[in-house]
């Protein structure tokens, strides 16, 4: 329990209020922003990130905000919290959310994963 309240802590402490940069837009016209307050630890960089659908999608959501921790060194990447929202931008009714930390994955070779990588490897 103490494990999960320090999380939720220091996820809070580090980003209070984003200012919003686009880091990559696809095909799909499916934006991907990133709070450019990103706390670094040696290798690892933990950042907030929204990514915006240009239409709802079969749930209803149109925006997707959450905090992903990156290992530069490593190229991994691995969710801490997500949560799906009704409007852009992380806006309108909160429809759902998780705080369960995601296993490490490989950052994707796509060229959103790679423009997100590059942004916050970069800093």
């Amino acid at each position: 329990m103490k494990t999960i309240f320090a999380v939720i802590c220091l996820l809070c402490s580090f980003s209070a209020h984003a200012e919003w940069v686009l880091v990559s837009k696809n095909e799909l016209g499916t934006s991907l922003y990133v709070d450019p307050n990103i706390k670094i630890t040696g290798n690892l960089r933990m950042f907030w990130h929204i990514q915006d659908l240009p239409k709802a999608d079969k749930q209803g959501d149109m925006s997707y905000r959450g905090v992903w921790q990156y290992d530069c060194a490593e190229k991994k990447q691995r969710n801490l919290q997500v949560a799906a929202y009704s409007q852009p931008m992380a806006g309108g009714n909160k429809t759902e959310e998780v705080y369960q930390p995601t296993d490490w994955v490989g950052i994707g070779v796509d060229t959103s994963s790679q423009a997100l990588m590059k942004f916050v490897c970069s800093i």
